[in-house]
């Protein structure tokens, strides 16, 4: 019984899979599927989590990491395709599905002019759309640039790309740097370096890190990041933005948020660059040079020069053509990089390895580096999120121009003399420079600097969603880096360093290490249908740790002898520092939005730091902004206008004073009896406090001709109160020298524009541009009693600023005879009698008188860059930048003239400057004082994407091609020469600092380099 029931239900079975089987074919037969590829209209690359749909159907799917998708099962006939993207204008085609085929349907997608709902991070607890932000917030694509040309940090990342964000050089040693400045200087004593984020967590930005050289450090920790790992960087730039990062953020925020992996099979990429650095035109940029022949016993000649006797050279000519060495030549530039990146809904991965090998142009500047990344994201359960983020990199940089106080081969040839050429001049010690200022080239060369580093940056961030109106985020990081820091001058009696004569090493072992904490909580409520609120909650604890132990050790036995400890224990020298910053603050934010339209929002934050003074309280920032997007209110109608928001806020920042500015410190030192004892070192000032800027901020977004053109304007105006400055101290205080107090007052303010435009928008042919303008100004409004002023640091004056007099007239009774009565200065105009236009007065008179000559800093920014798509395959880009404005001292021509290797100073014809070189008159003009204003290619490039039919061959997804210069060339420089004539290589050198007059003093000019990049992703 039991044996028939079962085979009755085994033949039912059979039965009713047959016809399933019967009704599956028969439904395969009346449809079809549709596959393709969504790629980004502009750049060619391919766009993944695209929503692709057939929206009446309720069918769709998203795109995976290389832009493909496939639909299935979709009914046989005529279907409407929709692909929507966060960011992109959504698109839609019309397109005939055949029973049993599949139908190839690619599909271009522009971006969105103003995405106002693109979700930003900084600034705002647990992130929000652009559209309520009532600051502006700047935001780069980093993937899509360092696809495209040949990114080798993060200076080449970001520079001439934001409006109002500007590095102050451009560095001549390859692993060297420039600081970092957001909408202009806004502090007195602490210069403007912004704080920087990795994925939630504070990293070091140090100014400059490695050895001292010349007259400071040359690299920055920033570029210790590998562009490649970068998916977009957001940067907040005032404290109306800030305020929620409290007393460390009123120079700006950076934050760096790196790739992550997605679900899909795993897509792995892999790159290679191959490059060459190089100086653009050495000789040009030495100039003439001129000297007074015949020689006065291998001495020059004293006394002004007849023009018969006036003789020219070119130091780096000349070593060229008489001595047959090349000073400068090609280094070879490379880098390979290979990720991986894919997973599941559950899990997903990004890993990446990259090393690069710089070579500069000369055989002894070089900097190579090891990069890895592995990042994870796991969804633990449906409201729990987890990211673990790591990074590590260890490297080697030997940098040229290694010796503090003396600089490199550059500052030799500038300043060269041309009585000592070996052409003309056969003496030991003269002829043996060969021109040269103090050292020949292989001199220098012998002098080691170098900088060993390793970082590693990690952090873990938990998300939480409760029930769709609760969200809480906590991140926990460690950012440590480990350097070691050396400079070695040989021991060789045949060299012209002092420190030759008995050898000196110098090693230094910094260590930086902080660590971050961040609890931040959101409640959403929809109180209405029109009415939503977003309380937030949050608390931040930062804590900054800086030991170093350094050694100085001179007097080696044997010029084979380099290690500290080769050196004798008499000249042994040792110092250990350790710094310690702790920071604890809380805020509370509340939203609230009408419509999701207008959005108003307000702030405050409590802060402590462990810089404070004794007697100084907690410090309170508030912020109050809002956002209005008045082009979806029911009343708009104007058609062409088609996005249009309206934003203002404003807010408090500030910046913690330095680690010991509130205590008393004391130096040990051997007292009677051989026991130790304690003097004074450096006073402390209980009551000191931090920074406050208050900043109020408008502007406005908009989006024309159907979003083909689309612009940002930002106004903002900052006031610096509590600045901190030098305060001198009576002799009879007990201690030594001056404190730091909140005595300044700074006011800063401008403006900045930033445009998207598609000029052409063809089938073959499209031609976009990008546009950015800055402005900005400042000035010096108060200083205490006791402020110690200095001629680049006056009430009434911007900061920092270049000074001196200003000579308008005089006359030579002979050639090099000054006739000091006949010189008439400018006195000065203005309420501080500091600007130029006052009367004209006696030189004599006035003697030293400063007159300001200009602002050290760029007052006005411009950039522009166009990319040319040709064929949808081929993109053609440049970015250019031009800076107005700026007055630099360029000390290596300043220092050429005053050692008389300038035209006029030879002759010593020119009234004018016999005047200007007067110790007394001082005109600047006359000696390395320039407008430096200029306009410069940054970068220039075409990019061509392989056809797929091509790259598949070899199992490829996608592969492209690139070649590409970046600061090739200059296009035009207001001040090729002083008012003296001597020639100003590079409105750009100047010194690693964003304080401070820009002074070049033994700083090489800027390189160049061009680069080939191969891309294939498989």
């Amino acid at each position: 019984m039991i044996h028939h029931i079962c085979s009755r239900m085994t033949r039912g079975i059979g039965v009713l899979a047959t016809a399933l089987a019967v009704a599956a074919s028969s439904l395969a037969a009346q449809t079809g599927s549709v596959t393709g590829r969504i790629t980004d209209a502009q750049t060619g690359l391919p766009v993944p989590s695209a929503q692709v749909f057939i929206a009446d159907l309720d069918l769709g799917v998203l795109t995976q990491q290389n832009g493909s998708y496939n639909l299935q099962n979709v009914p046989a006939g005529t279907q409407t395709l929709t692909v929507q993207r966060l960011g992109y204008r959504e698109v839609t085609g019309t397109l005939q599905v055949s029973a049993g085929q599949t139908v190839i349907q690619d599909f271009e997608v522009t971006r969105a002019a103003l995405q106002l709902d693109e979700v930003i991070v900084t600034g705002t607890p647990g992130g929000t759309q652009r559209r309520a932000l009532g600051n502006a917030v700047a935001r780069l694509d980093a993937t899509e640039l360092t696809e495209r040309a040949a990114i080798g940090d993060l200076q080449d990342l970001l520079a001439a790309r934001a409006p109002g964000v500007q590095f102050q050089r451009i560095s001549g040693n390859v692993g060297g740097g420039s600081g970092i400045q957001i909408r202009g200087v806004s502090s007195l004593e602490l210069g403007a370096q912004p704080l920087v984020y990795v994925d939630g967590i504070r990293i070091d930005n140090d100014q400059g890190v490695g050895p001292e050289i010349g007259t400071g450090r040359d690299a920055t920790p920033l570029n210790d990041i590998n562009p490649a790992d970068i998916e977009s960087i957001e940067i907040v730039k005032g404290p109306a933005a800030a305020t929620l990062y409290g007393t460390e953020a009123s120079a700006g925020v950076i934050q760096i948020i790196t790739k992550r992996g997605q679900a899909g099979e795993p897509e792995f990429s892999f790159s290679t660059r191959q490059g060459t650095n190089f100086m653009v035109d050495p000789a040009g940029k030495i100039g003439t040079q001129y000297y007074c022949q015949p020689l006065e016993n291998g001495n020059p000649r004293s006394g002004a020069c007849p023009d018969d006797l006036i003789r020219t050279f070119n130091i780096y000519e000349h070593e060229r053509d008489f001595n047959g060495n090349e000073i400068f030549g090609y280094g070879y530039s490379q880098n390979y990089n290979l990720s991986v990146r894919g997973g599941t809904e559950q899990v997903r991965y990004y890993l990446s390895g990259d090393w690069s090998d710089e070579q500069g142009i000369v055989s002894y500047n070089w900097d190579n580096r090891t990069n890895f990344r592995g990042n994870m994201t796991v969804l633990l359960t449906e409201g729990l999120t987890i990211d673990v983020s790591t990074g590590y990199v260890e490297g080697e940089t030997r940098f040229a121009g290694a010796t503090p106080g003396d600089g490199g081969v550059w500052q030799d040839m500038v300043w060269a003399f041309g009585y000592r050429l070996n052409s003309i001049n056969t003496s030991a010690r003269e002829g043996g420079l060969r021109g040269f200022q103090e050292h020949t080239p292989e001199n220098v060369a012998d002098v080691d600097a170098r900088r060993e580093f390793s970082r590693f940056t990690g952090s873990l961030q938990a998300n939480h969603t409760y029930g769709g109106w609760l969200t809480q985020r906590l991140i926990v990081g460690l950012d440590r880096g480990w350097d070691t820091n050396s400079r070695y001058t040989p021991l060789d009696p045949n060299g012209f360093f002092p420190e030759n004569a008995r050898g000196e090493i110098f090693y230094e072992r910094p260590q930086v290490t902080n660590q971050t904490l961040d609890y931040a909580v959101n409640a959403r409520y929809q109180l209405t249908d029109v009415i939503g609120t977003t309380t937030s909650f949050g608390a931040q604890y930062n804590r900054r740790q800086e030991e170093t132990i350094e050694n100085t050790g001179s007097g080696f036995g044997s010029p084979l002898q380099r290690s500290i400890n080769q050196t004798t224990l008499a000249n042994l020298l040792l110092d250990y520092t350790s710094e310690e910053n702790k920071s604890l603050g809380f805020y509370i934010q509340e939203e609230v939005s009408l419509n999701d339209r207008l959005f108003l929002t307000g702030a405050v934050r409590a802060d402590d730091n462990s810089t404070f003074g004794e007697d100084f309280d907690l410090v309170y920032y508030p912020k109050v902004s809002g956002a209005w997007v008045v082009s979806e209110e029911d009343f708009w109608g104007v058609d062409f206008i088609n996005s249009f928001r309206v934003r203002a806020a404003w807010g408090e920042a500030g910046r913690q004073p330095s680690v010991f500015a509130a205590r008393n410190l004391y130096t040990a030192f051997p007292g009677p009896g051989g026991r130790p004892g304690l003097a004074p070192d450096a006073p402390g000032n209980p009551n000191v406090g931090p920074e406050r800027t208050s900043e109020i901020e408008w502007g406005f977004d908009i989006a024309v001709l159907d979003e083909r053109l689309s612009a940002e304007f930002t106004y903002f105006d900052q006031t610096i109160t509590d600045a901190l400055t030098d305060q001198a101290l009576p002799p009879s205080f007990g201690f030594p020298g001056q404190v730091d107090s909140n005595l300044g007052e700074l006011k800063n303010w401008g403006w900045e524009i930033g445009m998207d435009a598609r000029v052409i928008d063809r089938a073959n042919v499209a031609l976009d541009l990008a546009a950015a303008g800055s402005y900005v100004e400042n000035q010096i409004t108060f200083l205490g009693d006791g402020i110690l002023e200095s001629a680049n640091f006056q009430l009434g004056h911007p900061y920092p600023s270049v000074v001196g007099a200003r000579v308008v007239s005089a006359e030579l009774d002979a050639p090099g005879q000054l006739n000091r009565e006949s010189a008439m200065c400018d006195s000065g105009a203005g309420p501080f009698g500091n600007l130029k236009g006052g009367p004209l007065v006696r030189c004599v008179d006035i003697p030293e008188q400063q007159i300001l000559y200009g602002p050290a800093y760029p007052k006005y920014t411009v950039s522009f860059a166009p990319t040319l798509t040709l064929f949808n395959d081929i993109q053609v880009f440049a970015l250019a930048e031009g800076q107005y404005g700026r007055w630099v001292a360029d000390i290596g021509a300043e220092f050429a003239s005053r050692r008389d290797n300038s035209f006029f100073t030879v002759c010593k014809c020119n009234a004018l400057v016999e005047a200007a070189e007067n110790a007394v008159f001082d005109d600047e003009r006359y000696f390395g004082r320039v407008n430096a204003d200029f306009w410069k290619m940054r970068e220039i490039g075409v990019r061509y994407s392989l056809p797929g039919s091509l790259v598949q061959r070899v199992g490829a997804d996608r592969a492209s091609i690139s070649a590409s210069a970046r600061n090739p060339f200059t296009i035009w420089q207001r001040s090729e020469t002083d008012y003296g004539g001597k020639r100003i290589p590079d409105p750009e050198i100047n010194r690693n600092t964003t304080a401070g007059a820009n002074a070049s003093i033994y700083e090489f000019p800027g390189i160049a380099s061009v680069s080939v990049t191969m891309r294939v992703t498989f």
